[in-house]
């Protein structure tokens, strides 16, 4: 009981260390210490400088078992699994609302919200973790399926291209990175320590500079049209979700670090990159707007409360 309410603490104290640093961004955007902007300057430096030596660095310093891949399978197939259930349930449905809906009931906020988490309460072996569910199950997840959501009730094309999700996957920022600590790693290569202190202090920049920037873009309004669907998007992705990718990760047999790093991982809020999606496609961005709203106002109840749940099932 005391190891599960110390845990319960540090999700607690993470994800107050996390509102508190959204906070900070808002609250500088209220006073005009930046302009929409220069938020933009900021998520750019996290998306090409901060989040690759952070997926870099996490990669490279872990102890990487071939167990570990099971981690990133997990996001994959928890996807699988809900995605033609969502499709059901959401039939007649008006397309534009019904893509906005699926698309953030599924997809979290894995890296902005996820790595933080994981990092200030399980260290930099839970950071590696998530990188690793981020990185390789979350990505390749959102580029086939979420993009496919995004398509087929955005522009009405369903139409599955290989060659630009595989483009998609190669030129996203962090992962050419992690695929060249991944080899570093297999080929025994030590770098220079200078190098090392040098992505680590990059790293250490990538959670205040992330939540600054995300909490200046926060917008405190909420739509009441959308209080029945946004509620179900709550429950699918704050709850559902976690106990559905915990149940497979018991399955597939995760180490118990990694099964902790999963109910993070998996119970995080609505990612703030489905605005981004829902824009391109033509989906319903004020209905993603007030779910991400939402959920991330929620998670300070739900993630503490799944995880004391749900660790007290996981196998010692």
């Amino acid at each position: 009981m005391l190891r599960i309410a110390v845990v319960v603490d540090k999700v607690v104290s993470a994800i107050l260390t996390i509102i508190f640093l959204l906070g900070v961004g808002y609250i500088a955007r209220i006073l005009g210490l930046f302009k929409p902007q220069d938020v933009s300057l900021l998520n750019r430096l996290v998306l090409y400088i901060f989040m690759p030596a952070t997926v870099f660095y996490g990669i490279y310093n872990l102890d990487i078992k071939s167990s570990l891949l099971r981690l990133p399978l997990i996001a994959v197939l928890a996807v699988l699994f809900l995605l033609p259930i969502l499709v059901i349930i959401t039939k007649g449905m008006e397309n534009k609302l019904r893509g906005a809906f699926i698309l953030t009931a599924l997809f979290g906020n894995t890296a902005f919200i996820g790595y933080p988490v994981s990092l200030l309460t399980y260290g930099k072996e839970g950071l590696a973790r998530a990188i690793l569910y981020d990185q390789i199950g979350f990505t390749i997840a959102l580029t086939t399926f979420g993009v496919w959501i995004a398509r087929h009730y955005g522009k009405g094309n369903g139409n599955f291209s290989l060659k630009e999700t595989l483009i998609g996957i190669i030129t996203y920022p962090p992962f050419p990175l992690l695929v060249l600590a991944f080899l570093l790693r297999y080929f025994r290569i030590m770098l220079p320590d200078f190098l090392i202190n040098a992505l680590s202090y990059l790293s250490n920049a990538t959670v205040p500079v992330i939540m600054v920037g995300i909490g200046g873009l926060l917008q405190l309004e909420f739509n009441r049209r959308y209080l029945r669907l946004v509620c179900s998007t709550a429950l699918l992705k704050l709850i559902i979700f976690p106990l559905i990718s915990i149940l497979i990760g018991i399955l597939l047999g995760l180490d118990l670090l990694s099964l902790k790093v999963l109910i993070i991982e998996s119970g995080v809020p609505v990612m703030m990159s489905s605005v981004v999606l829902g824009s391109e496609y033509g989906l319903d961005l004020e209905f993603i707007l007030n779910a991400i709203l939402v959920t991330t106002a929620l998670v300070l109840l739900t993630l503490p409360v799944i995880n004391s749940v749900l660790t007290r099932l996981l196998p010692c």
